[in-house]
Protein backbone atom coordinates (compact mmCIF):
# COMPACT_ATOMS: atom_id res chain seq x y z
CA UNK A 1 0.00 0.00 0.00
CA UNK A 2 1.95 2.99 -1.23
CA UNK A 3 -0.10 4.62 -3.82
CA UNK A 4 -3.23 6.91 -2.64
CA UNK A 5 -5.21 6.22 -5.81
CA UNK A 6 -7.75 8.58 -5.31
CA UNK A 7 -5.60 11.49 -4.99
CA UNK A 8 -5.95 13.00 -8.41
CA UNK A 9 -3.23 15.70 -9.41
CA UNK A 10 -6.00 17.73 -12.03
CA UNK A 11 -8.19 18.07 -9.36
CA UNK A 12 -8.68 20.69 -6.57
CA UNK A 13 -9.77 18.84 -3.42
CA UNK A 14 -12.25 20.16 -0.93
CA UNK A 15 -12.32 19.06 2.61
CA UNK A 16 -14.87 16.60 2.34
CA UNK A 17 -13.05 14.80 -0.62
CA UNK A 18 -9.75 14.48 2.18
CA UNK A 19 -11.73 13.48 4.61
CA UNK A 20 -13.07 10.62 2.19
CA UNK A 21 -9.81 9.68 1.15
CA UNK A 22 -8.87 9.99 5.12
CA UNK A 23 -11.55 7.42 5.84
CA UNK A 24 -11.01 5.19 2.70
CA UNK A 25 -6.74 4.64 3.68
CA UNK A 26 -7.72 4.06 7.33
CA UNK A 27 -10.38 0.85 5.85
CA UNK A 28 -7.49 0.14 4.02
CA UNK A 29 -4.78 -0.34 6.77
CA UNK A 30 -6.91 -1.64 9.43
CA UNK A 31 -7.01 -5.01 6.59
CA UNK A 32 -3.36 -4.95 6.77
CA UNK A 33 -1.77 -8.31 8.53
CA UNK A 34 0.79 -5.91 9.56
CA UNK A 35 0.50 -4.59 13.77
CA UNK A 36 2.66 -1.11 13.12
CA UNK A 37 2.61 1.04 10.43
CA UNK A 38 4.63 4.54 9.07
CA UNK A 39 2.60 7.07 7.78
CA UNK A 40 3.86 9.76 6.24
CA UNK A 41 1.66 12.18 4.61
CA UNK A 42 1.14 16.00 4.24
CA UNK A 43 0.09 17.97 7.25
CA UNK A 44 -2.74 19.12 5.94
CA UNK A 45 -3.90 15.36 5.47
CA UNK A 46 -2.90 14.19 8.63
CA UNK A 47 -4.54 17.46 10.31
CA UNK A 48 -8.14 16.18 8.92
CA UNK A 49 -7.60 13.09 9.69
CA UNK A 50 -7.15 14.39 13.49
CA UNK A 51 -10.41 16.91 12.97
CA UNK A 52 -12.41 13.99 12.53
CA UNK A 53 -10.78 10.90 14.65
CA UNK A 54 -8.85 12.99 17.27
CA UNK A 55 -9.88 16.21 17.34
CA UNK A 56 -8.23 16.98 21.04
CA UNK A 57 -4.93 16.65 19.46
CA UNK A 58 -5.69 20.13 17.73
CA UNK A 59 -7.08 21.60 20.58
CA UNK A 60 -6.38 25.22 21.25
CA UNK A 61 -5.24 26.16 18.25
CA UNK A 62 -2.69 23.62 17.33
CA UNK A 63 -1.81 22.57 13.80
CA UNK A 64 0.00 19.48 12.03
CA UNK A 65 3.20 20.85 10.09
CA UNK A 66 5.03 18.99 7.65
CA UNK A 67 7.47 16.22 9.21
CA UNK A 68 5.53 16.61 12.48
CA UNK A 69 5.40 12.56 14.01
CA UNK A 70 2.71 11.44 15.85
CA UNK A 71 1.64 8.03 17.21
CA UNK A 72 -1.64 6.60 17.76
CA UNK A 73 -3.46 3.61 17.70
CA UNK A 74 -6.00 2.88 15.15
CA UNK A 75 -9.01 0.70 16.40
CA UNK A 76 -10.79 -1.41 14.92
CA UNK A 77 -14.07 -3.91 15.06
CA UNK A 78 -14.77 -7.03 13.20
CA UNK A 79 -12.46 -5.81 10.29
CA UNK A 80 -13.75 -2.02 10.25
CA UNK A 81 -11.73 0.95 11.43
CA UNK A 82 -13.94 2.55 14.66
CA UNK A 83 -11.33 5.04 16.13
CA UNK A 84 -7.94 6.34 16.35
CA UNK A 85 -6.59 6.76 20.46
CA UNK A 86 -4.03 7.93 22.40
CA UNK A 87 -2.55 10.15 19.81
CA UNK A 88 0.44 11.93 20.74
CA UNK A 89 2.83 14.17 19.21
CA UNK A 90 6.54 12.64 19.47
CA UNK A 91 9.05 16.27 19.95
Amino acid sequence: MTEDDDWRPDKREHYRDVIARVNHFLSQLIQRSEGTFCVVSHGVWIECCFHVHAPSILANGNRVRNCDMFVAECISQHGNFMALQNVRKIE
